[in-house]
Formats: structure tokens, sequence, C-alpha cells
């Protein structure tokens, strides 16, 4: 071989060497998306009170929000006490107190474990997975959530709103943080203890302003880490009678929430779908439910939402499946609302019992309602569930003399208190 020959070769092998350094260093591939959640609960917001802070607030600045209701449908299954323990549990499980067992806020009472919380559910789908729950309000981790939430990385309760504040901020610049649910619980004081009034606004200039704070730190963590995905949603437990000192009934203001999101969401949230034969107060029950939480965070954090979890809500990310879902006992029918021209499956108490196209929007079951039942309609891969119950059972809200932060409840409220 000559000289130039072989200093030819040289030449190419050591091009050869640098074109192949050259195209790893330009590796495009991405690293996997990492989906988070941190959920800011406010306890006892009313939204029309909140939205008087005004423009400059952080939910109305930074956010994108919808008129939501709690306490289930009046006169139906799923009505529930407009109170902490039932509104939390069902915003954390996705299913109304008819499922997950906490009826008022007596804390021998625990989450069903047919019903679990978004902490059991993660932490089964995603055992390596940092679960955090830090509350003012204590009996959502040492009561409801006692057994439920074991598993939980950090569980912290009784801390006032800024050492609830200052521990997630903690959390998120620390930790992975992959799922994280916060109570505050400041607003709901104020109200109790004064009503609607300057404190009461002062409460939610104070809430909304440690909203911030989070939304700034979530921002900057999502700078330094691209490949995090982070959903935040704020959301409250309940909303407050006519004075807004109490709650617990059913009223349409105590029924009142709202869902806010730093993501876009779908129909369920900023198109209301209206049911036409008991639209609620309002057209109350055209808006999207609490119960749409649980299924939209399970949804973001990559899990399948599965036809055996019988999840009341639906979910705000991604196909809506069958609205407005529910049942006429007394006819035997399901309802909903769809423009759809796929099929729904329904199944009842795990069963497959019928297909229907979606646009019809009806299904009346040829057995009958006579019985307690759990019904599931599945479209694009979306269930909702609907639990009936028999057409004779009348519905009671649990009540039980409690108190408020010292104060003894009137006995036509005592369903609406706190325990301290």
């Amino acid at each position: 071989m000559t000289m130039s020959r072989t200093l030819r070769l040289i030449a190419l092998t050591a091009t050869g060497l640098l074109l192949v350094a050259l195209f790893k260093g330009c590796d495009t591939r991405q690293p996997p998306i990492q989906p988070k959640t941190l959920i800011i609960g406010m306890d006892g917001v009313q939204l029309k009170h909140y939205e008087q802070l005004g423009g400059d607030s952080n939910l109305r600045k930074r956010l994108i929000y919808g008129k939501a209701y709690a306490g289930g449908i009046n006169g139906r299954a799923s009505e529930q006490a407009t109170n902490s323990g039932p509104g939390w549990m069902t915003l954390l499980t996705g299913v109304w107190a008819n499922k997950h067992g906490v009826i008022s806020n007596n804390e021998s009472l625990r989450v069903d474990p047919e019903f679990p919380s978004l902490f059991k559910r993660l932490r089964d789908a995603l055992p390596n997975a940092y679960l955090s729950s830090i509350v003012n309000w204590s009996p959502i981790n040492t009561a409801f959530l006692l057994e439920d939430a074991q598993g939980n990385n950090v569980r912290e309760s009784g801390l006032s709103d800024e050492q609830v504040t200052a521990r997630t901020l903690e959390i998120l610049e620390n930790t992975p943080a992959d799922f994280t649910f916060i109570q505050l619980d400041e607003p709901d004081a104020a109200g109790h203890a004064s009503g609607f009034g300057p404190a009461y606004q002062f409460a939610l200039r104070e809430t909304d302003d440690r909203l911030g704070r989070l939304l700034d730190e979530v921002a900057a963590r999502a700078h330094k880490n691209p490949q995090e995905d982070w959903l935040v949603i704020v959301s409250t437990d309940h909303g407050r009678d006519y004075w807004g000192s109490g709650h617990g009934g059913v009223t349409e203001q105590e029924k009142t929430v709202f869902i806010a999101s730093n993501k876009p969401l779908n129909e369920e949230l900023n198109q209301p779908s209206i049911p036409e034969d008991n639209p609620g107060p309002n057209n109350l029950y055209g808006y999207a439910a609490q119960t749409s939480v649980a299924p939209t965070v399970l949804r973001h954090m990559g899990l399948d939402l599965l036809t055996e979890w019988k999840l009341d809500g639906t979910p705000l990310l991604g196909a809506t499946g069958v609205r407005k879902a529910r049942a006429i006992e007394g006819e035997a029918k399901l309802l909903w609302n769809s423009d759809s021209q796929g099929t729904v499956t329904i199944h009842r108490n795990g069963q497959l019992v019928a297909t229907v196209q979606a646009y019809l929007q009806q299904w009346t079951d040829p057995q009958g309602m006579r019985q307690a039942s759990d019904y599931v309609l599945e479209l694009n891969e979306t269930p909702v569930a609907v639990r009936t119950r028999p057409v004779s059972k009348p519905f009671v809200i649990e009540e039980s003399s409690n108190y408020v932060r010292g104060t003894t409840c009137r006995s036509e409220l005592t369903h609406s208190c706190k325990w301290p």
C-alpha cells in the first residue's frame, strides 16, 4: 500500500469517527415525559366571592376555570351533604358518598376500600411514585384516609395554611413530587367565624397569594425539567349558605364550586351540557361535577380508566365519553347526553347487558331497577358510572351533634358543621 493511500484511509477513518460522534451529539430523541400533578384544595370557597377579588387574582390571570357542582343530584342516589368530609373524599375518589362511604364529618368513617382515593390508585399503579398529602384540616389524613393513604411518602396534618404552603414548596423543590394534594382551610374558618364580609375576602386574598407562590414554583420547576408535564388543579369541597357562615344543605350556593387548571380542559368543563329532565337550580347540573377531578388526574398520570372502578366522574382531559349519565329508577331508564356516532357499552353489576348507539341518549333496562345496581356506560374508552337505589328507599343525610371551633351548631345545620 502506498503512503498516499494509507494517508487517505486514515483520513477517511477519522472523518467517519467524527461523523459518528456528531450524529450522537445531535440525537433528537427526547427523554420520556414525566406526568406530575398538584391539587390545591381551598376549603369553603364561594366562587362568586373569589371572583370579586378582580382580574388581578391568580385564579383569573393564570388559570382556566369553570363552575362545577358538589353534593350530588338532589333527591337522587348521589345526593350528599355539602360538608368537608364528603366533599374532599368525592374529589379524591371520583365517586359520590353513596359509594365512598364518607357521608358526614364523623371521624369514625373511612373511605370504602372498593372505591379508593387517588393515593391508593396511584400507589398500586406506580409503586415508586412520590405521593404527598399536606393538610390544615386533619381528619382528611387522620380519619377518612387513615388506611387508604398509608403508602404516602408524606402525610402531614394540622398545619397552618402558611405552613402547608411552605411545606409544599419544599416538596416541589426537593422531591420527585409525582402527586401532591394540599388543603388550605382559612377561607372556611373565616366564613364560619363571621360569614361573608371583609374577613372572608381577606382570607380569599391570602389564599390566592399562596396559590401564586405555588404556581411560581411549578413554573420554575417545569422550566428546569422540560420533560415534566405538570397538571395543576385548584378546587374546593363545598360552597356556603346565604350568609356565608354555614354549609351542608342542598341550596344552589352550597352546591356551587369550581374547578381550575393550568391546562386547557375539555368541553365537560367549558361547554355546559344540560340534562333536560333535571337541570338543577339555574342549570347547575349542566356543569362539571366534583367527581371529575379524580378521573382527570388518573388519565393525566397515564392510567387507563377501568370499567371496574365504577367512577362517577367525567374526565376533563381527553375524551369525555357520554356526559351527564343518570338514572330514572321509576322508569328503569339510563339517560345521558351525547351526539357521538359511536356505540355505548353498558354494564350492570359487572356484566355486559347492552350496546346502544350513543346518539339515542337512553336505554331502558328490561329487568327494571327495583334493586340498587351499579351501571357503567363506556364510550371512546371512557367509562362513567351510575349507582341506582330502590325507588321506595328514601335518602337521609346523616346528622350529628357537631361543633365548629367551639361554636355549637344549630340543630337544622348540624350536618353542615365540622368537628374540631
